[in-house]
């Protein structure tokens, strides 16, 4: 795995690796992503923020994954951090 540059963030209890993919060269597999995530051998997370470049007219565009690597569509908790970070 390539060397990251992350922010460890913290929103209402759950806490996120941030990473800034505005140009595009971060690509992590899930297992990457959980092993990140994993809190005795990674980082430690309960998820995993993309920040990437908008589609469409947006400023700026959230990627939210689980701990277990699996990408969802929201998480509110996440977003107060993403809102923070941008």
């Amino acid at each position: 795995m390539q060397n990251l540059r992350f922010w460890k963030m913290n929103g209402a209890g759950n806490d996120f690796v941030m990473l800034d993919n505005r140009d595009g060269r971060i690509a992590l597999s899930a297992a990457q992503i959980a092993r990140v995530c994993d809190r005795h051998r990674g980082v430690g997370a309960d998820g995993l923020l993309l920040a990437e470049k908008p589609q469409g007219d947006a400023g700026w565009r959230m990627r939210y994954y689980n701990a277990d690597g699996g990408e969802a569509e929201m998480c509110g908790n996440g977003a107060r951090c993403f809102a923070r970070f941008v």
